[in-house]
């Protein structure tokens, strides 16, 4: 039987597209095959929308083959559950992960009021492909469940722990009780290449358009800067993520 678009579950399903049932509920929504295969392999999925169509996609068995609960539904829903132009054909409604700190962190990436989803869920990829143990997220952040955040982090969101913080300086209290340095990007601080990150390391990712705040920024014990040496005066955020995270992992190796 196919569900139709009125039926209750397809219905709070469509809510999840909004941040204040996402939280309410404590899930969200991932679409592909790929990306549901990622769930279901982390345990967190509740269940999955597909269309008819999905037979013919490569693959399509790694997400029906399982006593998961399953509805068939028109592609117009799968349209409406998603929002690319060109839908996967399959949707899933996930749990979001339960998480509880490590007092074993080394390195850490705090994310301070980053607003481009793009830019939070490639922040996101990077810390999981150079092992960084833990991302927090303060209050005015991108919200990490938006859909173009989650297809920017390419199923890393399963990968690595995300703690949320309403302000830094509770992230940053954290963080000290645990014996960290709280390296700030300011422009009078060391140049990153001459920078011991080998020890317990925080590496602070601030607003794309106005970096940290000097209040933040006095809350932090260390401060580094990425050298330029041509005319631009800055790099994109989740560049300046990638260089910074990169350096910590050469020093680590």
């Amino acid at each position: 039987m196919v569900l139709k678009r009125d039926s209750s579950i397809v219905k709070n399903a469509i809510k999840l597209k909004q941040k204040k049932y996402r939280e309410q509920e404590d899930k969200f929504l991932v679409e592909g095959i790929r990306f549901v295969e990622e769930a279901i392999l982390e345990g967190l999925v509740d269940h999955i929308f597909y269309s008819k169509d999905i037979y013919s996609v490569n693959g399509y068995e790694r997400v029906l083959n399982n006593d998961l609960p399953k509805f068939e539904v028109d592609e117009s829903v799968i349209k409406e559950l998603t929002n690319t132009t060109t839908p996967q054909r399959v949707v899933a409604v996930v749990r979001k992960p339960k998480i509880e700190i490590n007092e074993d962190l080394s390195f850490v990436v705090v994310v301070d009021k980053v607003q481009d989803p793009g830019n939070l869920g490639t922040i996101i990829r990077t810390c999981d492909a150079a092992g960084v143990d833990a991302v927090y997220i303060i209050k005015g952040t991108v919200d990490v469940y938006n859909d173009k955040t989650l297809r920017s982090t390419m199923g890393s969101i399963f990968h690595i722990p995300i703690f949320y913080y309403e302000t830094f300086k509770d992230a940053v209290e954290n963080l000290y009780s645990m014996g960290f340095n709280i390296y700030a990007s300011a422009l009078d601080g060391e140049d990153l290449y001459k920078t011991d990150l080998k020890g317990k390391t925080a590496v602070v990712i601030g607003n794309e358009a106005n970096g940290m705040s000097q209040e933040d920024i006095m809350l932090c014990n260390k401060k580094i800067r990425i050298p330029m040496i041509g005319r631009a005066e800055s790099l994109n955020a989740s560049v300046a993520a990638a260089v910074i995270i990169y350096e910590a992992l050469r020093q680590r190796l």
